[in-house]
């Protein structure tokens, strides 16, 4: 993902961090932006069988790392991560997983967070 867009994500993020209080996922995204916001030598990265660990078929996930190749995806899950490994990106199309952005995850309902 190049450095413009990485901003223009913090900024998003950041103002839907601020959003009302009425908005039942303002504490979550406000998570997500300080889990971006670090530089990425301190962000570190996911793992395939971590995701499978810890989440179930057609569960919503947002990673705010990069996800890597390691493991294997057992089940379709709907993920957005801030970057991906060209190899967990395959085996996220082999498994049959939506593949999408942060800022199209924000609409969705119980979203998982995995650090």
């Amino acid at each position: 993902m190049v450095n413009a867009e990485k901003n223009n994500l913090k900024e998003w993020i950041e103002v839907l961090g601020r959003a009302s209080a009425g908005d039942r996922y303002q504490g979550l995204f406000r998570k997500v932006y300080w889990l971006v916001a670090v530089p990425s030598r301190k962000r570190g990265a996911v793992n395939l069988y971590k995701i499978n660990k810890y989440t179930k078929e057609g569960d919503n996930v947002i990673v705010p790392r990069k996800v890597l190749s390691v493991g294997k995806l057992d089940h379709k899950v709907n993920i957005a991560a801030l970057e991906y490994s060209d190899g967990a990106l395959r085996q996220l199309k082999a498994a049959g997983c939506k593949v999408s952005t942060i800022k199209e995850m924000v609409g969705q309902s119980k979203i998982n967070v995995i650090v």
